[in-house]
């Protein structure tokens, strides 16, 4: 017995030494890790293993298909961003002209073309978004791609696969993506409906629990792409508790955002859905070639994926962005596959250090890394109005702890927060009448590393003036949240709360 002792605390002196000297993650993570070895032995390891990050997960070979993918359209970057370099007078696009460092950026990194969207609508209730998305799956023709975190079997989720299911007996191609984690409590049966009708159903990383160690990387990417003509996008799941007909009544009313688009950023949508659905095994096989990747990619993905456009034709398309009928708009991915690549924090760090009036900001958790404080701080002592909402009845009682430790932190001149009455899932930014952010992503570190993440930027003045507003009314649903309220708290709690945030890089 004392050797084995010896052994486990040998192997936790190796873990803590690697955190020590090799891990090469934010320090608030690596300091949240060499608190759980020490004060955990034994378990602190498993922990580590499981859910540290880069584990098990083939992170080496999800880096190599991001290249190629990004090979594919390289030419067509470089195109555009020199057509915007030549043709930055014509843009009578305020928000388009005064942001064009974001998009190149944007397109730099994260090899996020510059599209239209022709039509936007907002969902603020997800029970308004279930009614048009089953409108426009019954009249889906070819195809119906959809993407989720969490699908539930209950009502709203079997609404849903009933429809995938009649119209995959149409023979329209029918494609549903989950997340085997955030999908656990889903049985397989559920899923394998959609299969004996002839679509296809894939479960991203499954979990396997003799050895479940894919548990980390989870994708949080919600997306559904109906005939390659409309996209639904935004921070909705499939289920009762997000159209809010859940029979547990103790649940409070679930507000969110979602939207419903048409135009070219469709394609960048579908483009996101064909590298997730084609590289979801990607975890048990060990790519090496070009030739070895090009293999998770039939020729008409490829096709899809590569816009082989005529100089005439890119030329037109380039043209839609300058004209006022259209919203250019850029969907940006980000994930776990490169840790020192956080493309949709870099982007709203952008958006935050160019704003000149104003930036206000909707998530359901704030447990942000030291670089997103450091740029709401700084556009705030420069004068800019920082807004921040966020729930007032949480879903997880350690996140709302070191959440408030950090606002607590945070209370500084000109940053004002608001608990709203409920709970918000809304993930959406919002800055100077010019630029609108929505998606999948929260303000939290396991947003901007560890999940799959998708993001759509809009810049329109007239979409941002209808995201402010929108926010606007829901501070009248939501109570400031003042230092003299925090300095109130009984010191227990306040401790409480500093305690968890030790914690929140892992959370």
């Amino acid at each position: 017995m004392g050797i084995l002792i010896d052994i486990a605390q040998g192997l936790n002196l190796i873990f803590i030494l690697f955190v020590l000297f090799f891990e090469r993650k934010e320090d608030s993570r690596r300091f949240a890790w060499l608190l759980t070895l020490i004060f955990l032995p034994g378990i602190g390891m498993c922990l580590y293993i499981l859910l540290s990050g880069h584990f098990f997960t083939r992170s080496k070979q999800l880096i190599k298909i991001n290249q190629y993918v990004s090979s594919l359209n390289e030419k067509f970057q470089y195109e555009q961003k020199k057509f915007l370099s030549e043709h930055k007078s014509l843009i009578t696009n305020s928000a388009l002209k005064e942001y064009l460092p974001l998009i190149d950026m944007n397109i730099t990194k994260s090899n996020s073309l510059l599209m239209t969207t022709d039509n936007i609508k907002i969902y603020c209730w997800g029970q308004d978004m279930f009614l048009d998305l089953k409108k426009d799956l019954e009249a889906a023709t070819e195809s119906i791609h959809i993407e989720s975190f969490i699908i539930h079997n209950d009502k709203t989720g079997s609404e849903i696969m009933e429809i995938l299911c009649r119209k995959a007996r149409q023979g329209i191609s029918v494609k549903l993506l989950y997340d085997d984690f955030g999908s656990i409590r889903t049985p397989a049966s559920f899923f394998r409906k959609l299969n004996q009708a002839g679509g296809m159903s894939i479960g991203f990383f499954p979990i396997r629990w003799r050895l479940p160690l894919t548990i980390n990387f989870r994708n949080h990417r919600k997306i559904t792409v109906i005939d390659g003509s409309i996209g639904y996008m935004g921070g909705v799941n499939i289920g009762d508790e997000y159209a809010n007909c859940s029979k547990n009544k103790r649940k409070p009313l679930w507000r969110d955002t979602h939207i419903r688009i048409t135009g070219t950023s469709v394609l960048a949508l579908q483009t996101v859905f064909m590298f997730d659905w084609f590289t979801t095994p990607v975890w048990k096989m060990r790519l090496r070639k070009l030739e070895d990747i090009s293999k998770f990619f039939p020729e008409s993905v490829v096709s899809h994926m590569k816009p082989n456009l005529s100089l005439s034709a890119q030329e037109h398309m380039f043209q839609n962005i300058l004209s006022q009928n259209h919203i250019p708009t850029q969907i940006i991915t980000a994930g776990p596959d490169n840790i020192y690549h956080t493309e949709i924090e870099d982007a709203l760090i952008r958006m935050i250090m160019s704003a000149k009036k104003y930036v206000y900001i909707q998530t359901p958790y704030f447990t942000p890394d030291s670089t997103f404080i450091n740029a709401l701080r700084i556009a705030a002592y420069s004068g800019v109005d920082i807004r921040i909402i966020v729930p007032g009845k949480w879903d997880k009682f350690y996140v709302k702890a070191a959440a408030y430790e950090f606002i607590r932190g945070m209370s500084a001149p000109g940053i004002t927060f608001y608990q709203y009455n409920g709970f918000i899932h809304s993930k959406m930014l919002v800055s100077d009448d010019k630029v609108t952010t929505i998606g999948s992503t929260n303000i939290d570190t396991r947003s901007f590393e560890l999940h799959y993440e998708v993001n759509a930027v809009f810049y329109d003045k007239h979409f941002a003036e209808k995201n402010r507003n929108i926010f606007l009314q829901d501070i009248q649903n939501s109570m400031p949240l003042e230092k003299q309220w925090f300095e109130s708290q009984c010191i227990f709690r306040r401790a409480c709360w500093a305690f968890f945030k030790l914690f929140s890089a892992l959370m």
